[in-house]
């Protein structure tokens, strides 16, 4: 607002520049003004911003100007021509890129880079103790500083070598607790989240595109620029779009080409894993901010371990053997039903859908009982108990008045029963299951809908949970007044934590407790006295 103020506020002095001084190619960012041309121009034009700015209350300051010539040679007769402005011939920062020469800008790339090796420094040292802050602070803070120079200077990418270094070996380990990085994983967590890495990108490999984009993209205000009249400036907002969408179908293009060379060096497990990270939602407790009254706030062990099972990497700290006594692995972990955790998992998933249907719906019940059956004539496979019961029942869902049950299950995708199928047989398979067990009695004997609310450990969600998230979201949208975007992306982010957190207590929760038979036990009391 304040840029568009001040532009405002200096036109009738830009108009009087053009007047007075022709010659002379001006350009205006606020109060940041620049001029090009020949020696006499550029002298004609400083001279009267000098003589009419005041009057707009525009002051010029030399010591704050710089001139850029192109012969060294002439440096001398410059500055006598501008006494006091800095004159020089390698070139000078603008706008916060840099106009000059080859090895000036390779200088100041330089200086940038100095400083922010020095950031990464500082947010690897906090995320020894806080990581998830950490990465917040690095995911949607500080790479905007060299993705902002990447897109406005062109042929820096040798210039960031040194950050792709640091990134590597000291961000990256303090991050994820994973120490060295290989060049494999490194490759994987360059993707963007939703292509199963963790959006901290090479610098290097990224930097010549950025410019490439940023120009096809402004190429409409470029030719204003250099056409440099004062006719007021439309932009052509439909050419703009056009551009924007074909350089996003370049970039999504490109991140699928590196996502398939990627693959080609992973093994399968870890092929099958970034498959499972690529499913719409995720990835999305990766970029997401921790805000801990929302519940995305994540203890440095968590956030480490989210990273480890992310990838399928072994957790330090964990026995090999499990209390059930087979081999204890992260797989293992999250199918075995001793201690209670595939249950907890399940019922805080239902718990979380009840609270977000009881804003919406009436009725809303958890763990409804179904009608008793009276002769009924029911497909096989129906169930068929006396005492069955769903998770969540509630009306006004997908009509007014009707009732809808829905039934949960979070399935492990690593499994022996489903680590061999393709991921959308997976899920089919058990909906399919789910519906041949309550579809038809909950249709013919209680006339109701009923949904197979299907997810995945690794946050994948099946088609039916899908389009059910989707009413749910429409619903609350207009139910809290909010737009239907922000509302669908805080129930993913919502129901991917309350997965993640619960996963997490799996593979780390302790599983039964030391029983000792009383016949162990040493009862001799006449060996036992007190002083």
């Amino acid at each position: 607002i304040n840029a568009e103020y001040g532009g405002i506020g200096v036109m009738e002095l830009i108009y009087i520049l053009k007047d007075k001084a022709p010659g002379c190619r001006n350009v205006w960012y606020a109060d940041d003004s620049a001029g090009a041309g020949k020696a006499t121009h550029v002298k004609l034009w400083w001279e009267t911003l000098n003589y009419y700015g005041p009057r707009f209350g525009y002051f010029p300051q030399p010591e704050k100007t710089c001139l850029i010539v192109k012969d060294p040679s002439k440096i001398d007769y410059f500055k006598s021509l501008f006494p006091g402005i800095q004159v020089t011939a390698d070139g000078h920062r603008y706008l916060g890129s840099f106009i000059g020469t080859v090895p000036a800008t390779e200088k100041y790339v330089s200086s940038k880079v100095k400083v922010w090796l020095q950031d990464l420094e500082d947010i690897s040292n906090a995320a020894a103790s806080e990581p998830q802050l950490a990465f917040a602070g690095y995911y949607f803070g500080l790479t905007k500083k060299w993705n902002y120079l990447m897109r406005t200077t062109p042929n820096i990418a040798a210039s960031l070598t040194p950050i792709e270094k640091s990134i590597k070996n000291k961000l990256l380990p303090a991050l994820t607790g994973i120490s060295p990085i290989s060049d494999t994983l490194r490759d994987v967590m360059s993707l963007s989240p939703k292509n199963g890495g963790l959006g901290i990108a090479n610098p290097t490999t990224i930097a010549d595109s950025e410019y490439f984009f940023s120009k096809a993209i402004n190429n409409s205000l470029i030719s204003a620029i250099v056409k440099n009249d004062c006719t007021q400036y439309s932009p052509n907002n439909k050419e703009i779009l056009e551009n924007k969408q074909k350089c996003k179908s370049t970039k999504v293009k490109n991140e699928e080409e590196r996502k398939f060379q990627v693959l080609s060096n992973c093994g399968d497990d870890l092929s099958r894993q970034i498959a499972l990270l690529s499913e719409k939602g995720a990835s999305s407790w990766i970029s997401t901010l921790p805000l801990k009254d929302c519940g995305f706030l994540l203890s440095k062990q968590q956030f480490h371990d989210g990273i480890r099972i992310r990838y399928n990497i072994p957790l330090e700290g964990v026995s090999l053997d499990c209390a059930c006594g087979n081999t204890n692995s992260i797989d293992h972990a999250l199918i075995c039903k001793l201690g209670g955790y595939t249950s907890l998992r399940h019922n805080h998933l239902r718990d979380t859908l009840t609270n977000l249907l009881g804003v919406v719906c009436k009725d809303v019940v958890s763990e409804p009982a179904l009608l008793p059956l009276s002769n009924e004539n029911l497909p096989s496979g129906t169930t068929l108990k006396p005492d069955a019961r769903l998770d969540i029942s509630c009306r006004g869902f997908f009509s007014p008045l009707d009732k809808t049950f829905i039934d949960v299950r979070v399935l492990h995708p690593n499994s022996l029963s489903n680590g061999r199928k393709p991921l959308k047989n997976m899920y089919l398979c058990h909906e399919r299951e789910k519906k041949t067990k309550y579809l038809h009695r909950v249709q013919q004997v209680e006339k109701s809908n009923f949904t197979p609310f299907v997810v995945s450990t690794t946050g994948g969600i099946a088609p039916e949970a899908s389009a059910f998230l989707k009413r749910l979201a429409q619903k609350l949208s207009m139910k809290l007044d909010q737009s239907y975007a922000n509302t669908m992306g805080y129930i993913r982010r919502k129901l991917r934590f309350e997965l993640l957190k619960t996963t997490l207590m799996a593979v780390r929760g302790y599983r039964k407790n030391r029983c000792v038979n009383i016949s162990e036990l040493d009862l001799n009391l006449f060996n036992f006295y007190v002083k």
